[in-house]
């Protein structure tokens, strides 16, 4: 507001000092009009008034034209009479108003004199010389007060000044009526855009700003916008993928590390696994049978805690065959049933896929598939249904790092457990990351399936529900479908 203040106050001024010289020019061109036409008739006046006084002063004297004049008095409308002598040695009431500006007078030669009297009021003195028979110069005064004019000049004054202070309480009102509309709510909304895209907001485009000077600064600020919102973007993306590399790099040298102390340590629990064995066949002392079992076990628990790890550090490249799908749930559901008994968990599978093939590492993809099921299987403290499905699945949306394919093939695992919070699922897949209970998992498996399925050319997909339980699904691609085809 403090701009449409400005301009209107220039505005305004302008206006003022332009009225106020129109005016003031046109009420001294309209004062000097009014005094040319009261000394053309003074003068009129005056010449019809020497000439009849003439006329009198040659037919009956001088004495009978003064007569005349002193009767002629006042002839209206503040307009006066009278007789003054010329030259000097005059007495008051026949002196002229200024004798200065009468002394080159001559007869027949009007003179007027502007004047103010002694009571302080401007008047329009008009001589007319006239010569007497004796020789002496006279003049005939017409007179006339300006007072009229005055009140006629202090009225357009006032008149101006009412026209000048209405036209300036117009122009201010109209100023800031169009200034609010044109100046300062287009002036708000740019700020408050300013503000939002200040704030970190570069949603929504600028409209609404026309074809003017705040239409060009609308399109700049939102050009600026869009600069800031790919430099912003460019920059999380950067952040982004050095958090990748470092993570990798962490990986690296965690799986470098791991490989070396499960080699260095592989060689001692294999003895200790070896010497807890042959305790258990050279005593009959039940005590230190089971002492020398829970040895073994133990040795054999930390060997293939070893073992995963070597995998997530030393994963082979997949040796692909067609795998009938079928068999491989079988093999699965098999290999799990002793487990899944202990747990009170009926496993159940089927395939839905009538002579497909599927091209995998059979070893691997059995890998996977019993790694998930395994925490399916823990997952139902009080016992349930593992399903295993094999399917072609409907439009499957890949992640960005995955290749696409015209055809993907899906295995899908579900538990009727107690589900994985929405706030784990995005960790799922990290190394050492475990839902499970101190003791219970290393955090390797799924990060070890991940890597399987990626070197499969798929996913991995993830859905559940606490307390309703999960589904992890194993997208491949269609190779074997390819090469049919």
């Amino acid at each position: 507001m403090r701009l449409t203040i400005k301009i209107a106050f220039a505005l305004v001024l302008i206006l003022a000092i332009f009225f106020s010289i129109h005016s003031w020019q046109s009420i001294q061109r309209e004062r000097e009009k009014i005094k040319a036409s009261l000394s053309r008739e003074a003068r009129l006046v005056a010449g019809t008034l020497s000439k009849m006084v003439d006329e009198i002063m040659g037919r009956q004297g001088l004495p009978a034209a003064l007569l005349f004049l002193e009767r002629a008095g006042n002839l209206g409308r503040d307009l006066k009479v009278r007789w003054v002598w010329l030259g000097p040695g005059v007495e008051e009431r026949f002196a002229p108003i200024d004798d200065d500006k009468l002394a080159d007078a001559r007869p027949g030669e009007a003179v007027t004199i502007l004047a103010e009297t002694h009571a302080g009021e401007d008047y329009l003195f008009t001589y007319m010389p006239v010569a007497t028979p004796d020789g002496r110069l006279g003049a005939i005064e017409v007179s006339e007060s300006l007072q009229e004019m005055r009140g006629y000049v202090g009225e357009n004054v006032r008149r101006s000044a009412f026209t000048l202070g209405a036209g300036i309480a117009c122009s201010l009102l109209l100023i800031t009526v169009i200034g609010s509309f044109w100046v300062d709510r287009p002036v708000r909304r740019l700020a408050a855009e300013a503000d939002r895209i200040a704030s970190g907001d570069f949603s929504g485009p600028l409209h609404g700003f026309g074809q003017d000077e705040f239409g060009e600064l609308a399109l700049a600020l939102e050009r600026m916008r869009d600069q800031l919102a790919s430099a912003r973007n460019a920059e999380q993306l950067r952040l982004e993928a050095l958090e990748k590399l470092r993570h990798t790099e962490r990986l690296a040298t965690l799986g470098r590390l791991s490989a070396g102390m499960a080699h260095e340590l592989g060689t001692p629990l294999n003895v200790i696994s070896g010497r807890a064995k042959m305790l258990q066949g050279m005593t009959e002392d039940e005590g230190i049978r089971r002492s020398a079992g829970i040895i073994f076990e133990q040795a054999e628990r930390m060997t293939a805690i070893m073992r995963q790890l070597l995998n997530f550090a030393r994963r082979n490249p997949p040796r692909k065959t067609a795998i009938d799908p079928d068999q491989l749930l079988t093999a699965v559901c098999d290999l799990l049933a002793p487990t899944a008994d202990k747990q009170n968990v009926q496993l159940e599978h089927r395939c839905e896929l009538v002579e497909s093939r599927i091209m995998a590492d059979a070893g691997q993809l059995q890998q996977v598939l019993v790694n998930l099921a395994m925490n399916g299987i823990q997952a139902m403290k009080d016992g349930g249904t593992l399903t295993l499905r094999c399917f072609r699945p409907d439009n499957p949306q890949p992640p960005e790092e995955v290749e696409p394919s015209d055809s993907w093939l899906a295995i899908e695992v579900t538990d009727q457990g107690c589900g994985i919070p929405a706030d784990h699922l995005d960790h799922l897949f990290d190394p050492f990351f475990s839902t499970k209970d101190v003791g219970e998992g290393t955090g390797l498996g799924l990060s070890i399936a991940w890597g399987i399925a990626r070197d499969h050319g798929g996913w991995i997909g993830v859905r559940s529900l606490v307390g309703r339980g999960s589904s992890f699904t194993l997208y491949l691609p269609d190779e074997a479908g390819k090469e049919t085809a």
